[in-house]
């Protein structure tokens, strides 16, 4: 093998027939191979990033290394790319926030696996790939990993996290589906730790990347690949309001503002008339609020004490006033949640003012209160023979929905989730129309059609 001609393929184990699965590309992949161009300038080394007809491509690609990345509902699928591509004699390299929560289950197929954020982790691994010595003397010497040894499963020690975040390269969105509504991150991590959310617990730290680095990332969306739409994917988007308003400024100076509208998430209690008018400023149109729950004691036992439906309420009105859409999402399915306590959701959700909305079941991710509860009642395990039952979308298998409730049966808790979904489809229809993302439904609807139509022949 050429050192100046190796090929390394990054694949995205999702499921290519769901829609929100293959809406948008994986920036996560798209940071590492940013990060090995920046640490091997000279190497020559080729990429493919893949989410679809993964065997095909690396047939055709003929890479020298792989790297899978996935989340819990499609880990069973991406155990089987390992083997695949293990069989053929390519060495396999896991990461994600599954491998991460659970280095345990990684298969004997792989070579090691990065846990935790990889953009320092995967260029040495595949510095030592380069070198020929991707062996377990070598690989004990890497900091943030895990691998076989034999029958003994080895973990090193825990590899810091990145401090400065503008050291981070852009993602390589030359090997990126980038269309006109696209997304990024200015930020890792959460201040909140809500019972059922994995992604507080792998970023484990709230870090920024500066306003002047979000501004930079912006500008080159906007003229090189002609971003429209900016959706910032951050958990937490509006953490330092210090920050947004030097974003804003910023966005000012470079005569950006009003050229382009943005999308973020949100947490209610956060949400005041300051922030709303700094949003709308900003150009942001619409904002997801996980409100989770119309019942007090259900909304406390999910996102902890600093939060009150009043809060909800209050967050979706604030925001609408300044003329922003809102779109909530709201968890059934908690433990000890009644029915009467359910359809205080669903009446909340009717009350409101939101424009769109989407319901879920409460699903035990590895990592959370939520799995350690699940797994003490033997509902889960480390060993899953089927990671598909972790699927949060529940309504594309109902039949292997895991159940967390205790004081309702599976039939009932499923016959309220359909009534959510009557009510989704009813509202959301009505709405969409004159909501900002519209331009998005036509190519989301076909979408959905070909998700269904492949459930039916599947």
């Amino acid at each position: 093998m050429n050192r100046n001609n190796v090929r390394i393929m990054l694949v995205n184990a999702v499921n290519p027939h769901v829609e929100v699965e293959s809406r948008y590309p994986n920036l996560g992949l798209g940071y590492l191979v940013a990060s090995v161009r920046a640490h091997f300038p000279d190497a020559g080394v080729g990429f493919k990033i893949a989410d679809r007809n993964i065997r095909a491509t690396a047939l055709d690609f003929k890479p020298h290394l792989v790297g899978i990345s996935a989340v819990s509902q499609n880990f069973t699928r991406a155990a089987r790319l390992s083997e695949w591509f293990s069989e053929r004699g390519i060495p396999v390299i896991f990461g994600g926030i599954h491998i991460t929560n659970m280095p345990e289950t990684l298969p004997r197929s792989a070579v090691a696996a990065c846990l935790g954020e990889a953009e320092r982790t995967f260029p040495e691994l595949t510095g030592l790939f380069l070198r020929g010595a991707l062996t377990p003397a070598r690989l004990k010497e890497i900091r943030g990993i895990c691998f076989w040894d034999g029958d003994t499963l080895v973990k090193t020690s825990p590899r810091p996290l990145i401090s400065d975040m503008d050291s981070i390269p852009f993602p390589a969105r030359d090997l990126l589906r980038t269309r006109p509504h696209t997304y990024m991150f200015t930020s890792r991590g959460c201040p909140y730790r809500c019972k059922f959310c994995s992604s507080s617990r792998f970023w484990d730290k709230l870090r920024f990347f500066s306003a002047g680095y979000v501004v930079e990332e912006i500008e080159y969306l906007a003229k090189h690949h002609r971003a429209e739409m900016i959706s910032f994917f951050d958990d937490l988007f509006v953490s330092d309001i210090a920050r947004l308003r030097e974003i804003i400024r910023l966005l000012g100076k470079r005569n950006l503002l009003g050229k382009l509208k943005f999308t973020c998430s949100c947490r209610a209690n956060v949400v005041s008339k300051e922030l709303a008018a700094l949003l709308s400023e900003m150009g942001v149109v619409s904002v997801g609020l996980g409100l989770e729950s119309g019942d007090e004691e259900t909304l406390r036992y999910l996102k902890g004490e600093s939060i009150h439906v009043a809060d909800n309420h209050r967050a979706i009105n604030l925001l609408k006033d300044a003329s922003i859409a809102v779109n909530g999402s709201f968890v059934i399915g908690s433990p000890r949640e009644t029915r009467e306590q359910v359809m205080k959701t669903y009446d909340f959700i009717k009350s409101s003012r939101l424009d769109l909305f989407d319901v879920y079941l409460l699903t035990p991710y590895p990592g959370t209160p939520v799995w350690k509860y699940a797994k003490e009642r033997g509902l889960v395990s480390d060993e899953m023979p089927d990671w598909s039952v972790l699927d949060v979308n529940a309504y594309r298998a109902l039949g292997k929905t895991v159940i967390l409730s205790e004081v309702l049966s599976k039939k009932d808790i499923l016959k309220l989730y359909n009534k959510f979904r009557a009510l989704r489809l009813r509202r959301n229809f009505s709405k969409i129309l004159a909501h900002p993302m519209r331009r998005d439904i036509p190519r989301m609807a076909l979408k959905l059609l070909k998700e269904r139509f492949h459930g039916l022949i599947r």
